[in-house]
């Protein structure tokens, strides 16, 4: 029996062509003027061909920041590792963390599927793999430094925890431009050297 249309080589080709122009759509414009019609635009299809990759409009949003943070996590942690300087390695940590700017379209995603009740349950098991893999990548990154130190790691996973959380403020002070990436990497790295200086006491 040939494989059905939606798992071929062919549909995952073009599924992948929607997260594209979705991404692409995503970075020019809120979130919420982003409707199916703009994407089928940028991807080349009408939007009807949209549906038939996606059930909904939603469906494509909660791929395109699945397939994103997969871009993301993939050779991440061994990219990290090969920063021998500990300080390096936590600001190499903080710039792919925070948002590039007040476009970031992986940001502007997460803000959707956070606020939005609508799609909040079906974002959840992408975000909480995503988290994940990002508490694990600090985690490893706290205690290199903290071992540079000469010191125990101590509670590295609460600290990693009580960091994520202030980047996640930092990134939306950075979408709404209330800061730029710059200085939300520099309070991030002091909040880091605080902390770390804490647990080394």
């Amino acid at each position: 029996m040939p494989a059905p249309r939606r798992t071929s080589a062919r549909g995952e080709s073009q599924r992948q062509r929607i997260v594209d122009a979705a991404l692409e759509a995503i970075r020019a414009s809120p979130v919420a003027d982003v409707q199916l019609a703009a994407i089928a635009d940028r991807a080349g299809l009408k939007p009807s061909h949209i549906l038939y990759y996606f059930p909904s409009r939603d469906a494509v949003l909660i791929a395109t920041v699945a397939h994103a943070e997969e871009q993301l996590a993939e050779g991440r942690a061994e990219r990290l590792r090969a920063i021998e300087d500990p300080n390096g390695r936590l600001r190499a940590y903080v710039r792919a963390y925070l948002p590039d700017d007040r476009h970031d379209p992986v940001w502007k995603l997460w803000i959707e599927g956070w606020l939005r009740s609508a799609s909040r349950e079906a974002f959840r098991p992408v975000g909480a793999d995503a988290n994940l893999r990002w508490r694990a990548d600090l985690i490893e990154t706290l205690e290199h430094a903290a071992g540079a130190r000469g010191r125990a790691a101590g509670s590295t996973t609460a600290i990693a925890r009580r960091l994520n959380f202030l980047l996640d403020g930092l990134a939306i002070h950075v979408l709404s431009g209330k800061v730029t990436p710059g200085d939300a990497e520099e309070v991030a790295m002091a909040a880091i050297r605080a902390e770390l200086d804490a647990a080394g006491r």
